[in-house]
Protein backbone atom coordinates (compact mmCIF):
# COMPACT_ATOMS: atom_id res chain seq x y z
CA UNK A 1 0.00 0.00 0.00
CA UNK A 2 2.88 2.25 0.89
CA UNK A 3 5.15 1.38 -1.94
CA UNK A 4 5.33 4.83 -3.56
CA UNK A 5 6.60 6.43 -0.66
CA UNK A 6 9.70 8.89 0.42
CA UNK A 7 11.85 9.28 3.59
CA UNK A 8 11.88 12.52 4.49
CA UNK A 9 13.63 12.33 7.84
CA UNK A 10 13.42 10.88 11.05
CA UNK A 11 11.63 11.98 14.49
CA UNK A 12 12.18 10.52 18.14
CA UNK A 13 14.26 8.49 15.77
CA UNK A 14 10.67 7.12 13.91
CA UNK A 15 11.33 7.45 10.29
CA UNK A 16 9.05 9.81 8.52
CA UNK A 17 7.67 8.81 5.11
CA UNK A 18 5.29 10.71 3.09
CA UNK A 19 3.06 8.69 0.07
CA UNK A 20 2.56 10.24 -3.11
CA UNK A 21 -1.13 10.44 -2.14
CA UNK A 22 -0.25 12.84 0.52
CA UNK A 23 0.55 15.55 -2.15
CA UNK A 24 -3.47 15.48 -3.17
CA UNK A 25 -4.14 16.26 -0.18
CA UNK A 26 -1.89 19.16 -0.17
CA UNK A 27 -3.61 20.39 -3.34
CA UNK A 28 -7.57 20.03 -2.47
CA UNK A 29 -6.44 21.86 0.95
CA UNK A 30 -4.35 24.69 -0.55
CA UNK A 31 -7.50 25.05 -3.15
CA UNK A 32 -10.10 24.33 -0.77
CA UNK A 33 -8.20 27.49 1.07
CA UNK A 34 -8.90 29.49 -2.19
CA UNK A 35 -12.91 29.27 -1.88
CA UNK A 36 -13.59 29.17 2.13
CA UNK A 37 -10.91 32.23 2.85
CA UNK A 38 -12.51 34.68 0.76
CA UNK A 39 -15.71 33.90 2.61
CA UNK A 40 -14.34 34.82 6.23
CA UNK A 41 -11.72 37.55 4.78
CA UNK A 42 -13.47 39.35 1.63
CA UNK A 43 -11.59 41.87 -0.44
CA UNK A 44 -8.43 40.34 0.30
CA UNK A 45 -5.78 40.22 -3.33
CA UNK A 46 -6.08 36.58 -4.60
CA UNK A 47 -2.36 35.79 -4.11
CA UNK A 48 -2.99 35.99 -0.10
CA UNK A 49 -6.07 34.01 -0.54
CA UNK A 50 -3.77 30.88 -2.48
CA UNK A 51 -1.01 31.42 0.45
CA UNK A 52 -3.38 30.82 3.35
CA UNK A 53 -4.33 28.00 1.50
CA UNK A 54 -1.23 26.63 1.27
CA UNK A 55 0.18 27.60 5.11
CA UNK A 56 -2.79 25.84 6.20
CA UNK A 57 -2.19 22.72 4.01
CA UNK A 58 1.62 23.04 5.88
CA UNK A 59 -0.12 23.24 8.93
CA UNK A 60 -2.40 19.97 8.35
CA UNK A 61 0.51 17.90 7.90
CA UNK A 62 2.29 19.05 11.37
CA UNK A 63 -0.96 18.47 12.77
CA UNK A 64 -1.79 14.99 11.44
CA UNK A 65 2.11 14.11 12.35
CA UNK A 66 2.06 15.39 15.41
CA UNK A 67 -1.32 13.09 16.21
CA UNK A 68 0.58 9.73 15.12
CA UNK A 69 3.31 11.08 16.74
CA UNK A 70 1.14 11.04 20.14
CA UNK A 71 0.30 7.24 19.42
CA UNK A 72 3.74 6.21 19.06
CA UNK A 73 5.26 7.88 21.94
CA UNK A 74 3.03 6.41 24.07
CA UNK A 75 3.78 2.73 22.45
CA UNK A 76 7.38 3.81 22.86
CA UNK A 77 6.59 3.97 26.73
CA UNK A 78 5.77 0.75 26.48
CA UNK A 79 8.48 -0.68 25.03
CA UNK A 80 6.62 -1.25 21.53
CA UNK A 81 9.13 -0.37 18.48
CA UNK A 82 7.49 1.62 15.71
CA UNK A 83 8.73 1.00 12.46
CA UNK A 84 7.73 4.15 10.52
CA UNK A 85 5.02 7.17 10.26
CA UNK A 86 3.71 7.60 7.21
CA UNK A 87 1.50 10.55 6.17
CA UNK A 88 -0.76 9.47 3.06
CA UNK A 89 -3.95 10.65 1.22
CA UNK A 90 -6.36 10.03 4.38
CA UNK A 91 -4.27 11.23 7.34
CA UNK A 92 -1.36 9.11 9.11
CA UNK A 93 -0.22 5.99 10.16
CA UNK A 94 1.85 5.06 12.98
CA UNK A 95 3.18 1.48 11.86
CA UNK A 96 3.70 -0.55 15.23
CA UNK A 97 5.65 -3.81 15.09
CA UNK A 98 3.67 -5.30 17.82
CA UNK A 99 0.46 -5.37 19.66
CA UNK A 100 -0.24 -3.43 23.19
CA UNK A 101 0.40 -6.21 25.53
CA UNK A 102 -2.60 -5.22 27.86
CA UNK A 103 -5.94 -3.38 27.41
CA UNK A 104 -4.52 -0.27 29.55
CA UNK A 105 -1.90 0.02 26.76
CA UNK A 106 -4.08 -0.31 24.27
CA UNK A 107 -6.01 2.52 25.29
CA UNK A 108 -3.79 4.68 26.16
CA UNK A 109 -2.16 4.78 22.72
CA UNK A 110 -5.19 4.97 21.06
CA UNK A 111 -6.68 7.42 23.18
CA UNK A 112 -3.08 9.04 22.57
CA UNK A 113 -3.83 10.84 19.22
CA UNK A 114 -7.29 12.38 19.43
CA UNK A 115 -5.69 14.09 22.92
CA UNK A 116 -3.22 15.49 20.77
CA UNK A 117 -5.73 16.62 18.25
CA UNK A 118 -7.80 18.47 20.84
CA UNK A 119 -4.33 19.73 22.04
CA UNK A 120 -3.78 21.52 18.57
CA UNK A 121 -6.86 22.70 17.61
CA UNK A 122 -6.92 24.12 21.37
CA UNK A 123 -3.72 25.86 20.28
CA UNK A 124 -5.30 27.08 16.92
CA UNK A 125 -8.39 28.75 18.81
CA UNK A 126 -5.75 30.44 21.48
CA UNK A 127 -3.49 31.52 18.53
CA UNK A 128 -7.26 32.99 17.06
CA UNK A 129 -7.80 34.90 20.00
CA UNK A 130 -5.15 36.66 20.77
CA UNK A 131 -5.80 40.45 20.65
CA UNK A 132 -4.42 42.03 17.66
CA UNK A 133 -3.50 39.15 15.76
CA UNK A 134 -3.44 39.70 12.22
CA UNK A 135 -6.36 38.83 10.11
CA UNK A 136 -4.76 36.24 7.90
CA UNK A 137 -3.05 34.58 10.83
CA UNK A 138 -6.84 34.38 12.65
CA UNK A 139 -8.77 33.22 9.68
CA UNK A 140 -5.98 30.51 9.64
CA UNK A 141 -5.89 29.62 12.92
CA UNK A 142 -9.69 28.97 12.87
CA UNK A 143 -9.69 27.00 9.88
CA UNK A 144 -7.19 24.43 11.50
CA UNK A 145 -8.83 24.75 14.83
CA UNK A 146 -11.77 23.66 13.30
CA UNK A 147 -9.88 20.94 10.95
CA UNK A 148 -8.32 19.27 14.19
CA UNK A 149 -11.55 19.32 16.15
CA UNK A 150 -13.31 17.56 13.37
CA UNK A 151 -10.50 15.02 12.88
CA UNK A 152 -10.57 14.15 16.40
CA UNK A 153 -14.47 13.50 16.84
CA UNK A 154 -14.07 11.21 13.83
CA UNK A 155 -11.16 9.59 14.82
CA UNK A 156 -13.12 8.61 18.12
CA UNK A 157 -16.08 7.05 16.11
CA UNK A 158 -16.07 3.26 17.64
CA UNK A 159 -14.95 1.46 14.60
CA UNK A 160 -11.74 -0.44 13.89
CA UNK A 161 -8.84 0.77 12.81
CA UNK A 162 -9.62 4.35 13.80
CA UNK A 163 -8.47 5.08 17.00
CA UNK A 164 -12.86 4.72 18.57
CA UNK A 165 -12.52 1.53 17.23
CA UNK A 166 -9.02 0.63 19.49
CA UNK A 167 -10.52 2.43 22.45
CA UNK A 168 -13.14 -0.38 22.19
CA UNK A 169 -11.27 -3.25 21.56
CA UNK A 170 -9.07 -2.40 24.62
CA UNK A 171 -12.39 -2.08 26.52
CA UNK A 172 -13.98 -5.36 25.08
CA UNK A 173 -10.59 -6.76 25.79
CA UNK A 174 -10.72 -5.68 29.26
CA UNK A 175 -14.01 -7.10 29.59
CA UNK A 176 -14.06 -10.43 27.93
CA UNK A 177 -10.49 -11.13 28.59
CA UNK A 178 -10.20 -12.01 24.54
CA UNK A 179 -8.16 -10.53 22.75
CA UNK A 180 -8.82 -11.93 19.25
CA UNK A 181 -12.17 -11.62 20.24
CA UNK A 182 -12.74 -8.00 20.97
CA UNK A 183 -10.13 -7.80 17.93
CA UNK A 184 -12.77 -9.32 15.68
CA UNK A 185 -16.14 -7.28 17.24
CA UNK A 186 -13.76 -3.62 16.70
CA UNK A 187 -13.57 -4.91 13.37
CA UNK A 188 -17.08 -5.83 12.57
CA UNK A 189 -18.20 -2.45 13.96
CA UNK A 190 -15.03 -0.57 11.32
CA UNK A 191 -17.23 -2.54 8.66
CA UNK A 192 -20.14 -1.09 9.44
CA UNK A 193 -19.42 2.20 10.60
CA UNK A 194 -17.39 2.37 6.43
CA UNK A 195 -21.01 1.08 4.88
CA UNK A 196 -22.53 3.97 6.36
CA UNK A 197 -20.04 6.31 4.86
CA UNK A 198 -20.21 5.02 1.55
CA UNK A 199 -24.03 4.92 1.81
CA UNK A 200 -23.72 8.60 2.57
CA UNK A 201 -21.08 9.07 -0.26
CA UNK A 202 -23.72 7.49 -2.75
CA UNK A 203 -26.78 9.95 -1.33
CA UNK A 204 -24.27 13.03 -1.96
CA UNK A 205 -23.58 11.89 -5.76
CA UNK A 206 -26.99 11.49 -6.26
CA UNK A 207 -28.11 15.10 -4.94
CA UNK A 208 -25.24 16.30 -6.96
CA UNK A 209 -22.08 17.26 -4.12
CA UNK A 210 -20.12 15.15 -6.57
CA UNK A 211 -16.53 16.09 -4.29
CA UNK A 212 -18.26 15.35 -1.12
CA UNK A 213 -19.75 12.01 -2.27
CA UNK A 214 -16.39 10.94 -4.12
CA UNK A 215 -14.39 11.58 -0.56
CA UNK A 216 -17.03 9.33 1.72
CA UNK A 217 -17.05 6.74 -0.44
CA UNK A 218 -13.03 6.69 -0.73
CA UNK A 219 -12.79 7.25 2.54
CA UNK A 220 -15.27 4.16 3.50
CA UNK A 221 -14.00 1.71 1.09
CA UNK A 222 -10.60 1.85 2.68
CA UNK A 223 -11.80 2.00 6.16
CA UNK A 224 -14.19 -1.47 5.14
CA UNK A 225 -10.99 -2.94 3.24
CA UNK A 226 -8.57 -2.32 6.53
CA UNK A 227 -11.17 -3.49 8.97
CA UNK A 228 -11.95 -6.52 6.44
CA UNK A 229 -8.15 -7.17 6.52
CA UNK A 230 -8.03 -7.04 10.30
CA UNK A 231 -11.10 -9.34 10.61
CA UNK A 232 -8.95 -12.20 8.24
CA UNK A 233 -5.46 -11.22 10.39
CA UNK A 234 -6.94 -12.33 13.31
CA UNK A 235 -8.55 -15.83 11.89
CA UNK A 236 -4.91 -16.54 11.23
CA UNK A 237 -3.80 -15.66 14.83
CA UNK A 238 -6.07 -18.02 16.32
CA UNK A 239 -5.40 -20.72 13.60
CA UNK A 240 -1.46 -20.77 14.76
CA UNK A 241 -2.57 -20.12 18.39
CA UNK A 242 -0.23 -22.90 20.73
CA UNK A 243 2.05 -23.94 17.59
CA UNK A 244 5.34 -23.60 18.64
CA UNK A 245 8.52 -23.53 16.64
CA UNK A 246 9.04 -27.18 17.01
CA UNK A 247 5.86 -28.32 15.48
CA UNK A 248 6.99 -26.55 12.23
CA UNK A 249 10.92 -26.75 11.56
CA UNK A 250 12.29 -28.99 9.29
CA UNK A 251 14.75 -31.40 11.44
CA UNK A 252 17.02 -32.75 8.77
CA UNK A 253 19.26 -29.68 8.20
CA UNK A 254 21.18 -29.97 5.37
CA UNK A 255 24.88 -27.78 6.06
CA UNK A 256 27.39 -25.75 4.12
CA UNK A 257 31.35 -26.02 4.77
CA UNK A 258 32.47 -22.25 4.90
CA UNK A 259 35.28 -23.55 2.60
CA UNK A 260 33.69 -24.74 -0.37
CA UNK A 261 33.62 -22.46 -3.25
CA UNK A 262 30.13 -21.03 -3.97
CA UNK A 263 30.33 -22.94 -7.66
CA UNK A 264 30.52 -26.38 -5.35
CA UNK A 265 27.58 -24.71 -2.82
CA UNK A 266 25.15 -24.15 -6.31
CA UNK A 267 25.46 -27.45 -8.70
CA UNK A 268 25.87 -29.35 -5.07
CA UNK A 269 23.59 -28.54 -2.60
CA UNK A 270 21.15 -25.43 -3.97
CA UNK A 271 20.28 -27.41 -7.95
CA UNK A 272 20.05 -30.44 -5.83
CA UNK A 273 17.86 -30.01 -2.83
CA UNK A 274 16.11 -27.28 -4.31
CA UNK A 275 16.24 -25.10 -1.32
CA UNK A 276 16.43 -21.05 -0.59
CA UNK A 277 19.15 -21.58 1.87
CA UNK A 278 21.68 -23.45 3.99
CA UNK A 279 23.24 -22.54 7.37
CA UNK A 280 27.00 -22.42 7.32
CA UNK A 281 29.36 -24.50 9.52
CA UNK A 282 32.91 -23.94 10.07
CA UNK A 283 34.97 -27.28 12.41
CA UNK A 284 31.43 -27.95 13.10
CA UNK A 285 30.40 -24.80 14.70
CA UNK A 286 27.25 -22.78 13.44
CA UNK A 287 28.72 -19.57 11.59
CA UNK A 288 26.02 -18.24 9.14
CA UNK A 289 23.94 -18.47 6.39
CA UNK A 290 24.21 -18.35 2.65
CA UNK A 291 20.84 -17.84 0.61
CA UNK A 292 19.94 -17.01 -2.57
CA UNK A 293 19.90 -13.24 -1.43
CA UNK A 294 23.47 -13.40 -1.26
CA UNK A 295 24.32 -15.92 -4.38
CA UNK A 296 22.65 -13.20 -6.55
CA UNK A 297 24.97 -9.89 -5.52
CA UNK A 298 28.17 -12.19 -6.61
CA UNK A 299 28.60 -12.12 -10.94
CA UNK A 300 28.81 -15.82 -11.79
CA UNK A 301 32.36 -15.33 -12.91
CA UNK A 302 33.55 -15.28 -9.60
CA UNK A 303 31.61 -18.48 -7.90
CA UNK A 304 34.72 -20.77 -8.63
CA UNK A 305 37.05 -18.42 -6.46
CA UNK A 306 35.11 -17.26 -3.41
CA UNK A 307 34.29 -19.47 -0.70
CA UNK A 308 30.85 -19.37 1.04
CA UNK A 309 32.23 -18.51 4.15
CA UNK A 310 33.41 -15.23 2.13
CA UNK A 311 29.78 -14.41 0.95
CA UNK A 312 27.76 -15.75 3.46
CA UNK A 313 25.61 -13.59 5.69
CA UNK A 314 27.36 -13.91 9.87
CA UNK A 315 25.82 -15.45 12.19
CA UNK A 316 23.73 -14.13 15.12
CA UNK A 317 21.05 -14.49 17.65
CA UNK A 318 18.63 -12.92 15.48
CA UNK A 319 19.00 -15.68 12.68
CA UNK A 320 17.96 -18.04 15.37
CA UNK A 321 15.43 -19.10 17.48
CA UNK A 322 14.29 -21.80 20.54
CA UNK A 323 11.93 -24.68 19.16
CA UNK A 324 9.59 -23.78 22.35
CA UNK A 325 9.16 -20.15 20.95
CA UNK A 326 5.50 -19.54 19.62
CA UNK A 327 5.33 -19.45 15.65
CA UNK A 328 3.81 -16.22 15.70
CA UNK A 329 7.27 -15.16 17.30
CA UNK A 330 9.18 -16.40 14.17
CA UNK A 331 7.33 -14.72 11.58
CA UNK A 332 7.56 -11.69 13.65
CA UNK A 333 11.31 -12.28 13.52
CA UNK A 334 11.31 -12.95 9.50
CA UNK A 335 9.53 -10.18 8.50
CA UNK A 336 11.26 -7.78 10.82
CA UNK A 337 14.61 -8.38 9.78
CA UNK A 338 13.69 -9.63 6.04
CA UNK A 339 14.35 -13.00 6.63
CA UNK A 340 13.28 -15.94 4.70
CA UNK A 341 14.90 -18.45 7.47
CA UNK A 342 15.85 -18.96 10.87
CA UNK A 343 18.39 -21.66 12.61
CA UNK A 344 15.65 -23.72 15.58
CA UNK A 345 18.64 -24.10 17.83
CA UNK A 346 18.11 -25.54 21.94
CA UNK A 347 21.69 -24.20 23.72
CA UNK A 348 24.46 -25.40 21.41
CA UNK A 349 22.80 -27.87 19.22
CA UNK A 350 20.82 -27.14 15.44
CA UNK A 351 17.76 -29.00 16.14
CA UNK A 352 16.32 -28.05 12.42
CA UNK A 353 15.70 -24.63 10.07
CA UNK A 354 12.30 -23.25 10.03
CA UNK A 355 10.99 -21.04 6.92
CA UNK A 356 8.31 -18.69 5.43
CA UNK A 357 7.74 -21.24 2.64
CA UNK A 358 8.00 -24.00 5.61
CA UNK A 359 5.08 -22.13 7.56
CA UNK A 360 2.69 -21.57 4.56
CA UNK A 361 2.77 -25.54 3.64
CA UNK A 362 2.28 -26.23 7.44
CA UNK A 363 -0.70 -24.06 7.58
CA UNK A 364 -2.12 -24.98 3.68
CA UNK A 365 -1.50 -28.25 4.61
CA UNK A 366 -3.54 -28.28 8.29
CA UNK A 367 -6.66 -26.33 6.98
CA UNK A 368 -7.32 -29.28 4.24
Amino acid sequence: MFGNSWHIGRIFGIPLRVHISWFLVFALVAWQGRSYFPYVLPQFPSWEYWTMGIVAALLLFASVLVHELGHCLVALRYRIPIAQITLFIFGGMAQIRREAPTPKAEFLIAIAGPIVSVGVGVGFWLFAALPGAPPEMTAVSEHLRNINLMLAIFNLVPGYPLDGGRVLRAALWAWSKNFHKATRQAARAGQGFAVLLMLVGAWDLVAGLAIGGVWFLLIGAFLYTAAHNTHRQVAFQESVTGLRVGDVMTSEVVVLEAGMTLDEAVDNYFLRFGYGGFPVVHNGRLVGMLTLKELKTIPRSQWGTLTVGEVMAPHSLQAEIHPDEPITAAMERMFHDDRSRLVVRDGDKVRGLVTRSGIARFLDLRQR
